[in-house]
């Protein structure tokens, strides 16, 4: 008796399998579309600014279509990332205020000051004790100043904790940043401003040079796009 020739076997794929490859598929895709809203946004520096709405976001015009841009998270942005290339130069540049202002912490909290002191120092405050629950706060970076001096500086120290030894380094750029981020959401451009088209074209042309031009540092989109097929469509013209 002849045994029949062996067929080529089909390997079948698994739903373990199938799943894992929607997920490559969907991750390759959501690159894409990551990698061309970058590319998009390094478009911003030749965009025309149209006006504001609601003096809180910039309307502007370019080859791929209308643009709305958040001006408070483009200007903390610009801001966070100046911040960390003066840290690690050690060129903060800070401004002595006329009269100290004075905050009042919780114990728990002057002792993540203490902590945290130092990291605060490099960034441009000048900070000391003023009794056993009080900070003198002598100096600031540029750009704070009255509440949001007193805001941003309890932030930073709520949202610390002591440095564990093992992870010392890590501890201390997650600080650096947090306080680079803290820094720059107080001190940017806010919601309700009225800005000057020059303000304006200044504020997109320095966000196209930062590195992470699609959000701001805790995240959120900065800019929004309706390409022209997308108006086109719209109307009904394609």
């Amino acid at each position: 008796m002849i045994d029949a020739p062996a067929q080529a076997g089909h390997e079948s794929c698994s739903p373990g399998d199938l799943s894992s490859t929607r997920e490559a598929a969907q991750d390759a895709t959501a690159q894409v579309e990551a990698e061309q809203a970058a590319a998009n946004l390094n478009q911003l520096g030749s965009l025309r600014p149209l006006g504001q709405l609601r003096e809180s976001f910039i309307l502007a015009t370019g080859d791929q279509g209308l643009w709305i841009i958040d001006q408070h998270v483009a200007h903390e942005r610009i801001l966070f990332e100046k911040i960390l290339r003066d840290r690690q130069v050690e060129k903060v540049h800070r401004q002595r205020l006329l009269m100290p202002l004075l905050v009042e912490l919780q114990p728990w909290q002057m002792v993540i000051f203490a902590q945290i002191a130092g990291e605060l120092e490099r960034n441009g405050f000048e900070v000391e004790p003023f009794g056993p629950h009080t900070l003198a706060v002598k100096a600031a970076p540029v750009g704070l100043e009255g509440a949001s001096l007193e805001r941003m500086l309890t932030q930073v120290i709520e949202q610390s904790e002591a440095p564990s030894e093992p992870a010392l380094n890590e501890d201390l750029t997650s600080l650096r940043t947090r306080i680079a981020a803290s820094i720059a959401c107080h001190s940017a451009i806010k919601i309700n401003t009225p800005l000057d088209p020059k303000r304006m074209e200044w504020l997109l042309l320095e966000l196209a040079k930062t590195e992470h031009p699609t959000s701001c540092p805790h995240g959120r989109p900065i800019a929004l796009l309706y390409s022209w097929k997308d108006i086109q469509r719209a109307f009904h013209r394609i």
